[in-house]
């Protein structure tokens, strides 16, 4: 069977970066399955051929060379999407299977028409994104306002999509009523399964993980704010994992006027890799997940299979991962009754204890690679 993925990959060119954790997890065993050919196809600015083609890892990958990103905007990304879509009418004949990866890059849009079943991976839909996007004006929701755009004309048209949550599976039943909706989770990265200790780790400072960086939608503000409340009742610290700077955290707080995080509080560890990742959390109090809108955010499914609680608020698909008081403590997107969820947890191990174990059982099942690989595979199946 021939599979060819429309999904962001990195071109090799760029040693240090990386494909989506959840991409790179599946693409692995899935081009070593006997009878898999899988192809992924995506563009990149900064090759000089036209296209170009290359083996890595099992994987055969296709990249175009697409317009630079100040043109492709101002050509609402038309330029980029016949691009693709016309490598797809000459090549799209070799499939059987075209896997379309999250709907916010456009990659929909060039499959549409292809005499091929089309499957599209729900990510996040970028036009309830948008709903709750907290800047008026800003270079985003210009960004966001166009895929939206994209997306609202063209998700009606496709006819399979792969869903995780009641979130997702409720607003493609909306958008596209005469679509099939298979059911999958994602791979999650190999490190994240291992055994975690039997009895916690007893830190000096109680430590608070928030993984969004300094991203706004990911609760960037709100995460100080419950911090704060926070520290001023236990000496807890945060560790902000992602694109932030101690720097950047600390302008916030002085702009937000927080009385007691102050710079020994916070760390700022940056991009960790997956067993960095575990580290941390081993050494962690929990998963702080403030977030706006999620449909089925990494950092909650890693940490949970991890060992460690997560307080995280409900919104999106957030509640199909965690059942509040049995896996993890779900919120309104309130400092105050955030901190007391994390001051509950500080205040009660054996809770804390109990919400790890119970999250870490139905995370395995949930995320088990061999399932997972699995349902991929009949679904590709029932499509060809």
């Amino acid at each position: 069977m021939n599979v060819l993925w429309l999904a962001p990959f990195p071109h090799i060119r760029f040693p240090g970066t990386h494909a989506a954790p959840w991409l790179a997890a599946l693409a692995a065993p899935l081009s070593r399955l006997p009878g898999v050919q899988l192809s992924v196809l995506n563009w990149d600015w900064g090759i000089e051929e036209d296209v170009d083609e290359y083996d890595h890892e099992g994987v055969h990958f296709i990249f175009l060379r697409a317009p630079r990103t100040t043109t492709d905007l101002l050509t609402c990304y038309q330029k980029r999407i016949a691009m693709m879509a016309s490598y797809l009418r000459q090549h799209h004949h070799r499939y059987d299977v075209i896997h379309v990866h999250g709907s916010e890059l456009q990659y929909q849009v060039a499959a549409l028409q292809l005499q091929r079943p089309i499957l599209l991976s729900v990510q996040g839909l970028v036009s309830e994104c948008l709903k709750v996007l907290p800047e008026w004006f800003s270079l985003q929701r210009v960004l966001w306002t166009l895929s939206s755009y994209y997306e609202s004309r063209t998700l009606p048209s496709i006819r399979h999509f792969s869903c995780r949550t009641h979130w997702d599976k409720a607003h493609v039943a909306r958008l596209s009523p005469q679509a099939t909706i298979h059911h999958n989770w994602e791979m999650l990265r190999p490190e994240f399964f291992t055994e975690p200790p039997a009895a916690p780790v007893t830190a000096e400072r109680p430590q608070v993980v928030f993984m969004g960086g300094i991203q706004v939608l990911k609760g960037f503000r709100e995460a100080l704010q419950t911090f704060d409340q926070v520290r001023a009742r236990i000496p807890a610290k945060l560790t902000v994992v992602g694109a932030a700077t101690r720097e950047q955290v600390l302008e916030q707080v002085q702009r937000v006027g927080l009385r007691h995080v102050e710079a020994a509080d916070v760390e700022c560890p940056g991009l960790l890799t997956a067993a960095q990742l575990v580290d941390v959390f081993r050494n962690s109090l929990c998963l702080l997940h403030p977030s706006y809108i999620d449909n089925s955010p990494n950092s909650v499914c890693e940490a949970q299979l991890a060992g460690l609680p997560v307080v995280a608020t409900q919104v999106g698909g957030v509640s199909s991962l965690i059942s509040h008081g049995t896996t993890g403590l779900l919120s309104e997107l309130s400092p105050q009754q955030l901190s007391e969820q994390v001051l509950s947890l500080h205040a009660d191990p054996a809770l804390s204890q109990r919400l790890a174990r119970n999250a870490r059982a139905v995370a395995l099942e949930r995320h088990n690679p061999d399932t997972i690989l699995q349902r991929t595979l009949s679904i590709y199946e029932s499509l060809a």
